[in-house]
């Protein structure tokens, strides 16, 4: 019941996702050089990691790349993130 709680306040929220490996390091760059924390998930939405073509592995196709932040750091984070695009 507390851990649920203190997640509620003080847990992490997902703020950007992409597919674009660059897209995601401009955006979590501008959040760090802003002073907000940053934790990051990566995942393959590929069918099979092992079959993949080595064009595909190169370009990182079928992995996300999700931006989280602390809750209260979100609306400055979405400020930052959508502000000079």
């Amino acid at each position: 019941m507390i851990k649920r709680i203190l997640s509620i306040l003080f847990g992490w929220e997902t703020v950007y996702l992409t597919s674009n490996i660059d897209e995601y390091a401009r955006i979590r760059g501008r959040l760090i050089d802003n002073g907000v924390k940053t934790k990051i998930k990566i995942t393959n939405n590929s069918s099979s990691s092992v079959g993949r073509s080595m064009m595909a592995i190169s370009s990182n196709i079928g992995e996300n790349y999700e931006i989280f932040v602390r809750k209260e750091d979100v609306h400055k984070a979405t400020q930052i993130i959508y502000s000079h695009r």
